[in-house]
């Protein structure tokens, strides 16, 4: 194993601030991007002046160092304005996204409540939905602290004098970090200043950055990606960086290589699946004039990488101008302050075919021919990144040599020391007193190179969309349809045969009647984790038996191999169609053609969501839309009905005849 690299000659600051300072250049910009013809940019110095006179705004509100802000807000200018305005008063951010489901307003006041002194800050109409949750969710006493408590954005005097400056110490908290998906228990992991800069400095040597290079990114700025590695080590290193709204992505994902080619841009990043949407859409649409030459790097990370794609992605982009060697797989966890591991900046993608029958910890990995039956290929993922440990171990903690499958621990000064409030987490996270971090991943170091490769993990964490979710909070939101209950369903992820952009959502219901009395349970399971969630079920699966280990704990990848293996393919293909009759289907008479507003919104949906029936009273959450779909949609909407609907609407408006109304109401 290689050991740590010291990284004293690279540029480490103590704290954020010192960063900011250190980088206070009129010749360097944040541009943010909201969409094709709407961006605008910051110089580090303005956005410096401008966190400073919203400090003022706080401290004139009595908040005071120590206090918790939580950024409740969708606007990046918003965000990061005000996160700055935390770290220089020496508040502490707490970024949580604020999605579009019932899920994310539960989160926040879940996590509203683990602090004594904590603010929200969000704008009018986020605030409006969040007083609609609570009055139907019975949250009177927590959501009246919490309205006592807001900051809202338009409302804060920034009238007056600047905000005082409260000088931070390497081991102050810098923010605390909350997992990025659903989760009932949210567990914030806590991040000095000290275990940014360090990561920081890490990250900066191994991908060798330097103040000539630009970036792009439309990672949110809830997640560690998008903020730490796209907007405080771009600015940590001097760089220029472009921030793109995600929601700009998700509908309209050729805007994130046109803006590339438009600033010339030398670092991009994505997860898997994100690769995966730009391709769909490129390979429809064709778009013209993109030069990737510039780009270095493409950061590829978030999630599993499936090495396929990513061969993919370069083969399609190669006559574009970009580089064979630009992809950049690499690996890293909020619990890091983000980066572990990374490749030979510029090298060629690297990966390995092994037995996957054989991946059992402290076991020798077994390679196997590519085009052997019983072989998975993985991504190798690098070397750790300069003052990061890196182990492999075996259960009892001891190191395991290369080539062995084990734990994946990791140690240095980037690496948190816990969760906040929540010791149990961090003793579970940290069990011994030499300051191994258990990642809860399964991996090896390759025998001929040394770089890691994660094969799997312990956490039952399904990775949809680029995003973590967890088993048991899914399959709490399954049980509050009819007739499912708690451990009688589980929630998997799996991977699908001919799907590259990671796994598929599938669920597993207790049913020992028919499969037709199955159909209306399973619409509605596919409806509530649509609406609740913003997730796309993959599949819904009758079993007669849910495996359990002699303690009662759900064995939930016992059935996800077992639907791997092909071992529910009966019972899948007799559910399909009776789940998804596809528009034509002889079994149903699709409705009469309607005049107007109504005719207009079939029309589009029939061009953006080709494989299904939609009829004017077709409920949009109950035929198994991905949040992707669901923001193509609008989109298509927007583009002939400007300005008039918002993303959110087609929760009050779910279907085709009450969007249609809607529309048609005249103007107050």
């Amino acid at each position: 194993m290689p050991p740590s690299i010291d990284v004293s000659a690279a540029a480490r600051f103590e704290t954020l601030t010192a960063a900011l300072r250190a980088n206070r250049r009129e010749d360097r910009q944040l541009i943010l991007i909201d969409g094709e013809d709407d961006q605008r940019a910051l110089t580090f110095v303005e956005l410096e002046r401008r966190a400073l006179r919203l400090l003022g705004a706080l401290q004139r509100r009595d908040l005071r160092p120590g206090d918790a802000v939580i950024l409740f807000v969708n606007d990046n200018e918003r965000f990061l304005e005000m996160f700055w305005a935390c770290v220089l008063g020496r508040l502490v951010p707490v970024p949580i996204a604020v999605g579009i489901s019932d899920e994310h307003r539960r989160k926040l006041f879940r996590v509203f409540g683990q602090f004594d002194r904590a603010w929200v800050y969000s704008d009018a109409r986020t605030f409006e939905r969040v007083d609609a949750f609570a009055s139907t969710h019975d949250l009177g006493a927590e959501h009246a602290r919490l309205r006592e408590r807001s900051l809202q954005i338009g409302a804060l005097d920034l009238a007056g004098a600047a905000g005082v400056e409260s000088a931070a110490a390497a081991d102050d908290i810098a923010f605390i970090q909350y997992s990025s998906g659903s989760t009932r228990e949210p567990k914030g992991v806590v991040l000095t200043h000290r275990n940014i800069c360090a990561n920081l400095a890490s990250i900066r040597t191994a991908a060798r950055f330097t103040d000539r290079d630009v970036a792009l990114s439309w990672m949110p700025l809830t997640h560690d990606m998008g903020l730490i590695g796209f907007h405080l080590n771009m600015l940590a290193c001097g760089v220029t960086h472009a921030v793109m709204r995600t929601e700009l992505f998700a509908r309209r994902p050729l805007l994130w290589l046109a803006k590339a080619t438009e600033l010339r841009a030398t670092v991009l990043c994505s997860p898997n699946f994100g690769y995966e949407h730009y391709l769909k859409q490129f390979e429809s649409k064709r778009p013209q004039g993109l030069d990737l030459s510039p780009v270095r790097l493409l950061f590829n990370g978030a999630e599993p990488i499936s090495a396929a794609l990513c061969r993919r992605f370069l083969d399609v982009m190669g006559p574009l101008g970009l580089r064979a060697s630009a992809m950049f797989p690499v690996y890293g966890l909020a619990e890091a302050s983000l980066a572990v591991s990374f490749p030979e900046p510029g090298s060629a993608l690297q990966s390995t075919h092994v037995d996957r029958a054989e991946l059992a910890i402290g076991r020798a990995v077994r390679a196997l021919a590519a085009d052997a039956p019983r072989a998975v290929e993985l991504v190798r993922l690098g070397r750790a990144v300069p003052g990061t440990d890196l182990r492999i171990a075996a259960e009892d903690g001891a190191a395991l040599e290369a080539g062995r499958l084990g734990h994946v621990l990791i140690r240095g000064d980037n690496v948190t020391r816990g969760y906040f409030r929540d010791e149990d987490a961090t003793r579970a996270a940290l069990p011994g007193s030499e300051g191994w971090l258990d990642t809860g991943d399964l991996g090896f170091l390759s025998p001929e190179s040394g770089d890691l490769v994660i094969a799997g993990r312990t956490k039952d964490v399904i990775f949809v969309n680029g995003q973590n979710w967890y088993p048991h909070d899914l399959e709490g939101l399954a049980a509050e349809v009819p007739g499912i209950e708690i451990n009688k369903v589980v929630a998997a992820g799996a991977q699908v045969p001919g799907r590259q952009g990671g796994e598929s959502l599938v669920l597993f219901v207790l049913h020992r009647e028919s499969i037709e009395a199955f159909v209306p349970q399973a619409r509605e399971l596919r409806r509530v984790l649509g609406q609740q969630a913003g997730l796309e079920v993959g599949y819904v699966v009758p079993v007669t038996r849910i495996p359990k280990t002699t303690s009662g704990k759900l064995q939930r990848h016992a059935l996800a191999r077992a639907f791997e293996q092909g071992e529910f393919d009966e019972a899948v293909r007799a559910l399909a169609p009776l789940l998804d009759p596809v528009a034509g289907d002889s079994g149903s008479a699709a409705a009469a053609a309607a005049p107007g507003t109504l005719e207009c919104l079939q029309g589009l949906c029939a061009r953006v969501i080709p494989d299904k029936r939609i009829d004017p009273g077709t409920n949009l959450f109950e035929i198994n839309l991905s949040s992707l779909t669901l923001a193509r949609l609008h989109e298509a909407i927007d583009e002939t009905f400007p300005g008039r609907l918002d993303v959110m609407d087609l929760f009050d408006y779910p279907t085709l005849q009450d969007l249609a109304g809607f529309l048609d109401r005249p103007a107050s």
